[in-house]
């Protein structure tokens, strides 16, 4: 189970020992149930989010999404520490490769600055992650030459650090787009969009791989 005195290599390797043993088992069959309640309700669209505790007692969640008849899943667990509530997540599409964390002071900027009225913290981060489905951590060049971890969302964007030996992303604060100048848009949507070819180039790239 994460306790607040763990570290973010610790949690990350909590996390990759649940999604490897349970969690990434438990998507698929969820996939699959899904597809019948599909069928079954008339092959309406869907989302919903299940509750999953694993045998670690950790609490994942499991975004279930139905589109047009196409199944996907996509799962997150909360965590606690001394301040509140933190949440991570594993990049989409990339197994445990790209680890991500969102902590309590990134929670509370995006309530702030999204404006949003939701004060139960774990149904804030269940908001957060349906509005956030395909999260992509990206680089910001700085005029030092160092680059600003980033990741595009509904409403602005996520900023943070990015430790580079262990494909740790923590986001510890949201910035709202009413923040951002014009100029600073289009750039964090050209390099997004660059992210997002090169990445679903890899994906496609593993896929064939495995057939």
């Amino acid at each position: 189970m994460i306790v607040p005195s763990m570290t973010l290599h610790e949690i990350r390797k909590a996390l990759v020992y649940d999604y490897e043993h349970e969690v990434h088992a438990r998507m698929k069959a969820d996939e699959i149930i899904a597809r019948g309640k599909w069928i079954r309700g008339g092959r309406k669209d869907f989302i919903e989010t299940n509750s999953f505790i694993t045998n670690t007692k950790n609490k994942w969640r499991i975004i279930v999404i139905c589109d047009k008849g196409l199944i996907s899943t996509n799962a997150y667990v909360i965590s606690y520490n001394n301040i509140g509530i933190t949440a991570s997540h594993f990049l989409f599409g990339m197994d445990t490769e790209h680890f991500m964390h969102f902590n309590t002071h990134f929670f509370k900027r995006y309530k702030e600055r999204a404006k949003i009225n939701i004060d139960k913290p774990e149904d804030l981060v269940k908001y957060f992650f349906r509005h956030n489905l395909g999260m992509i951590p990206t680089y910001f060049p700085m005029n030092d030459g160092t680059q600003q971890l980033f990741c595009t969302l509904n409403g602005g964007i996520g900023l943070g650090k990015y430790y580079e030996e262990e494909h740790i992303h923590e986001f510890k604060t949201f910035v709202d787009n009413s923040l951002l100048h014009n100029e600073q848009k289009v750039q964090i949507q050209e390099i997004y969009m660059e992210t997002l070819s090169a990445l679903t180039e890899e994906i496609n790239r593993r896929l064939k791989k495995m057939h």
